[in-house]
């Protein structure tokens, strides 16, 4: 049965083979065949091998990508890419070997030392903060001042009669010597107004002119026939209206100053008191200063008077003349009297002194130098 079976099989193989065309492969062509075979597994090693080696690249690039230094996870979970470019595979070990410090939060002992920019909140990041406001202009260095080239003391004669037009003069922005006229209606009030806003107070003796009594100074005025103990009297009766004055100047006098012995009465007396004594030289040929000198006591004398031309071009003319004088001496002293002219322009020039280098003073400080004679004009009586 066995081989009926296998001989039918083969018959029907045969036929099979018969009816397609084909014939049964034999000798060479049999042999070829067999050897295309080994030729088609060939192809397909390849190809999976391939496959192997892109699975592969695959994952290493999937586990490259979690640690790669290019991702960072910031407080939520979340990741944000911090560079647009890729980079090559090969470049990634370098990157990773560099860790970025911009995105380094600075520990507490870092954010305690000193920085170039603002120390501000704890929390700030490294990144260098930009100033909120930002720095303003350079400066110039402010000039030093130059030192006063000398020194000038602005005596106004004859307060006494007008409290208001007082006033005035103790505002001025210079400080200004208020030599005070005895026996007036305002004589006590102006004196102690001007000493309360730290003025300089002379009494302003009223002395003999040539004239008198036609050209009269005035109640109290000292003349040249008085004994001495008059002269003394009339004085200290004058001061006791004004206690607030350490010196005095004489009003007229021309005649007075011109006398010797007169004039020591009144120096010695003054001496006597620690008083000064300003000569305000209504006379060429007062003896009062040398007297002074005799007697080794402080005195100064007038260099220019401002105002008995009362119109505001002369008095500006003598402002500067005094100016002149200053810079020439070292010192100068200007009288003038409370005219308003006389106000106006020492308020408008009162900055002009500063700018010529000259400092206004009581007339004490002029005195603190030894009293020496002048080029003074010698003026009216």
């Amino acid at each position: 049965m066995a081989s009926a079976q296998g001989k039918r099989r083969s018959t029907l193989k045969n036929r099979t083979r018969s009816g397609s065309g084909q014939r049964p492969r034999t000798g060479a062509s049999a042999v070829g065949s067999s050897a295309r075979k080994p030729a088609r597994e060939s192809v397909f090693v390849p190809l999976l091998t391939v496959w192997i080696v892109a699975l592969f690249l695959l994952v290493t690039l999937i586990l490259w990508a979690k640690g790669n230094p290019f991702y960072r996870s910031d407080r939520s979970g979340k990741e944000t890419r911090t560079a647009a470019v890729s980079l090559p595979s090969s470049q990634a070990p370098a990157l990773q070997k560099k860790k970025p410090t911009v995105l380094n939060r600075p520990s507490k002992e870092d954010r305690s030392k000193p920085t170039g920019f603002h120390e501000g909140a704890k929390d700030a990041p490294a990144v260098a903060s930009v100033p909120k406001t930002p720095p303003g202009p350079l400066l110039p260095s402010p000039v030093p001042k130059k030192p006063a080239v000398g020194r000038v003391a602005l005596v106004i004669d004859d307060f006494g009669q007008d409290l208001a037009m007082a006033r005035k003069f103790i505002n001025l922005a210079v400080p200004v010597t208020f030599s005070v006229l005895p026996h007036l209606p305002h004589t006590r009030e102006v004196a102690a107004l001007a000493a309360a806003h730290g003025h300089e107070v002379l009494l302003h003796m009223p002395m003999e002119p040539y004239g008198y009594p036609k050209i009269n100074p005035g109640q109290g005025t000292l003349l040249v026939a008085m004994t001495p103990q008059q002269i003394v009297t009339e004085i200290d009766k004058a001061l006791r209206e004004n206690p607030y004055a350490r010196g005095i100047n004489n009003h007229m006098g021309s005649r007075f100053t011109e006398d010797p012995e007169a004039m020591r009465v009144v120096l010695q007396h003054l001496k006597s008191k620690d008083f000064y004594f300003l000569d305000s030289y209504t006379s060429g040929q007062s003896a009062a200063l040398s007297v002074a000198r005799e007697l080794g006591m402080a005195c100064a004398r007038r260099d220019i008077f401002l105002d008995h031309e009362p119109t505001e071009e002369f008095v500006r003319r003598q402002v500067l003349k005094v100016i002149r004088r200053a810079k020439l001496q070292g010192q100068a002293v200007a009288i003038g009297h409370p005219h308003a002219v006389t106000l106006k322009v020492l308020q408008q020039e009162a900055d002009t002194f500063a700018k010529e280098g000259l400092e206004v003073v009581p007339l004490k400080k002029l005195l603190e130098e030894p009293s020496r004679e002048n080029g003074a004009e010698s003026g009216v009586s």
